[in-house]
């Protein structure tokens, strides 16, 4: 007995899971970069510092779904079910059928 290929997954676990080693480095190209043109750290972008003034959070996507999707199947089939039901009752009473 073999499982499908996609059933064996690797996994890859690294050192930083949160994957924050990167924020907290002070050495990186970009910051001194800013720092040079009157950024520094704590502060949005902006003339008025209005950006915001932390770092884009990581988020693992480890599903078959696309971007911004989710799993929301039994709502959408009751709404498409009854609007479905509908349709036929209005279509039995516009061709003198009458309920069946």
């Amino acid at each position: 007995f073999s499982f499908p290929a996609a059933a064996r997954r690797k996994q890859k676990w690294s050192v930083d899971p949160r994957n924050s080693a990167w924020s907290n480095d002070d050495s990186k190209f970009g910051q001194k970069m800013l720092e040079k043109m009157g950024w520094s750290k704590g502060k949005g972008l902006g003339a008025q510092e209005q950006g915001n003034p932390e770092h884009i959070r990581v988020k693992v996507k480890n599903d078959v779904l696309g971007l911004g999707a989710t799993i929301n199947h039994e709502d959408n089939w009751i709404a498409h079910q009854d609007d479905f039901n509908q349709l036929l009752a209005e279509l039995n009473n516009c061709h003198g059928q009458g309920e069946t």
